[in-house]
């Protein structure tokens, strides 16, 4: 039988891999939302899918990147606490993980972030579609970007585990 901390590992691996699913269906139903939004014109109801759609894809990768934090290094606190933890995706933290995202991915879903706390934080019919577009464009080329390193990140837990 594995040692808890292996344990541990591939538990953290597997809810990382479970996670990355449900984001996949998501992204599936964001390519969808955007060929409406492009041809649904003036129909606020397609453009308050999309933005939820989004808002729903950054926050299952702060799942994500969350169940990492608690696992192996801690998770920030304080009012930037989700600004600091995809940051602290980019570092290296000795004897503990190695860096999960790259900083061109972390670059990339910092404008993700920054959407839904904006969509968080304003009413429904303040929404525009000239803010979803350049992101809903861009989602297919982050999510594979931001998917290669988190499985490959799953991997690493796989060997870490089997090292336990």
């Amino acid at each position: 039988m594995a040692s808890n901390e292996a344990q541990g590992l591939f538990r953290l691996a597997a809810e990382l891999r479970a996670e990355l699913s449900r984001i996949d269906r998501t992204v599936s139903e964001l390519e969808q939302a955007a060929v409406r939004l492009g041809s649904a014109t003036g129909d606020r109801l397609v453009l308050y899918g999309a933005a939820a759609l989004l808002e729903t894809f950054y926050t299952g990768i702060e799942k994500g990147l969350t169940r990492v934090a608690l696992a192996m290094g801690g998770l920030p606190s304080g009012a930037t606490w989700h600004r600091t933890l995809l940051e602290d995706m980019t570092l290296s933290i000795p004897q503990t993980r190695p860096a999960v995202l790259s900083e061109a991915t972390v670059a990339q879903l910092d404008s993700y972030l920054a959407f839904r706390h904006r969509f968080r934080n304003l009413y429904l019919f303040d929404l525009e579609a000239s803010l979803l577009e350049p992101l809903l464009r861009r989602t297919p080329v982050a999510w594979a970007a931001t998917r290669a390193e988190l499985d490959a990140f799953c991997d690493t837990l796989a060997a870490m585990a089997g090292q336990c």
